[in-house]
């Protein structure tokens, strides 16, 4: 998945709107999942050490030149490693954490980026839903997914957007909040 391509590196701003955690786990798994590039996790490095004056961790020193040739996946694995006692390993909680993070950013801005065009929206919902694995949690308001409830078959259309970006909406609310909380 190359979710940086279509997302155009926003979320990482967006993240720290939201007021979640952001950490080196955090920047791993956005890295791993191919969600931000070299920049932002230079970017991040350059602010951490701003705010941690102290630091002498070498690898996070090493990221802050932002070297084209640097293996970021292995000094990013390696800080992480060093501060946190491993890895995030793929399926793990610390990891499906760090990727709901990194999905409702994005999924914040593209409601901020489409909010007056909500079929636009809807779409890029869908694949931002495609991107991560079809999550069962999003079903509900992704476009064409069947409705759970019958009496929902006899909106129109433009009921039927509405109806979606509610649950959107919701879904959002509820992220948040359980984010917030984890």
């Amino acid at each position: 998945m190359d979710l940086a391509e279509n997302y155009i590196n926003q979320s990482l701003r967006r993240l720290k709107q939201s007021n979640l955690s952001c950490d080196w786990k955090t920047m791993y798994v956005g890295y791993k999942l191919h969600i931000i590039k070299e920049a932002e996790v230079t970017q991040y490095a350059v602010e951490f050490l701003a705010t941690h004056p102290k630091c002498e961790n070498a690898s996070i020193i090493e990221l802050t030149w932002g070297d084209r040739d640097m293996d970021y996946e292995r000094v990013l694995k390696d800080i992480v490693q060093e501060l946190y006692g491993g890895e995030p390993i793929e399926s793990s909680s610390v990891w499906e954490y760090e990727k709901r993070k990194w999905r409702f950013s994005i999924l914040c801005d593209l409601d901020a980026e489409h909010k007056h065009s909500p079929q636009t929206l809807l779409h890029r919902i869908a694949e931002v839903y495609a991107d991560f694995s079809y999550p069962e949690e999003m079903e509900r308001f992704i476009y064409y997914m069947p409705p759970k409830e019958n009496t929902e078959l006899l909106d129109s259309e433009e009921e039927n957007i509405v109806r979606l970006i509610r649950f959107f909406h919701q879904f959002l609310q509820k992220e948040q909040r359980d984010l917030d909380h984890i």
